[in-house]
């Protein structure tokens, strides 16, 4: 079967991949041993949720 990517559904796929993305980030920064993980872990996270808020944006145009 063929199927036509439509670029919303592409990026509302992107964001719902990117929200299980940091939500398994937030687990682990719960279980990091050192703060230098923790640090790292949420540096990650703060990408991720940048990237969704402007996927997110480009949706609201």
């Amino acid at each position: 079967m063929n199927q036509v990517c439509i670029p919303e559904e592409a990026a509302i796929i992107q964001i719902e991949r990117l929200a299980l993305e940091a939500r398994h980030i937030r687990r682990r920064i719960e279980s990091a041993h050192t703060p230098q993980d923790r640090r790292v872990m949420n540096r990650q996270l703060q990408e991720i949720e940048a990237e969704i808020h402007q996927l997110q944006s480009r949706l609201e145009r």
